[in-house]
């Protein structure tokens, strides 16, 4: 299913290349009023931060954005961890495991759990997953013999970061929403026709948060030293 620009309601921001840029919980872009330096980056991503999800009436959480978040460490020597969300929490995805990015510096767990719930609460998927790498942007997804999500539907991840050998209540938490959306061959004919930054600013636009962030990961990886990426 595809979202129709003409048949929804989007309140527009304008996000910079820089991955610095996509953590909206930094005071600089939270705060900001004014987006007149992003916009004079010469790419730019608009990404639609508020739409109705197609098919389904718009998830309710109590939680919020990475917009307007503090931040969470395991240790007063050890800096925040930011989730990488947009202000409402809400992204759609074209993957059956979607990653969960965050941004994770130097800390002293070793491991988090990843969980997905279903609209009603209850459980869908939980699984425990180590961290291998921190000091910078870092994503978690479920592994593929876990059950895949199921196309409309939306569904509530939380990412606890495991301070110590258990899980504890004062863990570190972060959570969103995401639905699947079923992929069709015209979407792969159109994005087959854009470069690697083309695609995401594809994603970008049409409310593809997940798939914005993993393209924008891969332009890295594939030009390490460009420093407008990095």
């Amino acid at each position: 299913m595809i979202v129709n620009n003409a048949s929804y309601q989007f309140k527009f921001f304008t996000v910079g290349l820089s991955l610095q840029l996509l953590i909206f919980a930094l005071p600089s872009l939270a705060q900001s009023e004014s987006v007149t330096s992003i916009a004079s980056l010469p790419d730019q991503f608009v990404f639609q931060e508020t739409f109705e999800p197609p098919g389904e009436p718009e998830p309710k959480s109590e939680t919020v954005g990475a917009g307007s978040r503090d931040g969470l460490r395991c240790s007063e020597n050890e800096q925040p961890i930011r989730p990488l969300m947009p202000k409402r929490n809400f992204g759609l995805t074209f993957q059956d495991h979607p990653p969960v990015f965050i941004s994770l510096p130097k800390t002293s767990a070793q491991k988090v759990v990843l969980t997905f719930r279903d609209e009603t609460g209850n459980y869908y998927e939980r699984t425990f997953l180590p961290i291998t790498a921190s000091g910078g942007i870092v994503s978690f997804t479920q592994p593929k013999e876990k059950t895949p999500l199921t196309v409309g539907k939306n569904y509530e991840w939380s990412l606890v970061v495991v301070c110590g050998k258990t899980v504890q209540p004062d863990d570190p938490i972060f959570k969103g929403w995401v639905q699947r959306v079923a992929k069709t061959t015209k979407v792969d004919r159109e994005l087959s026709q854009l470069t690697t930054i083309g695609q995401a600013n594809w994603y970008a636009q049409r409310g593809y948060w997940y798939e914005m962030l993993m393209t924008i990961e891969k332009a890295k990886k594939a030009e390490p030293k460009n420093t407008q990426l990095k």
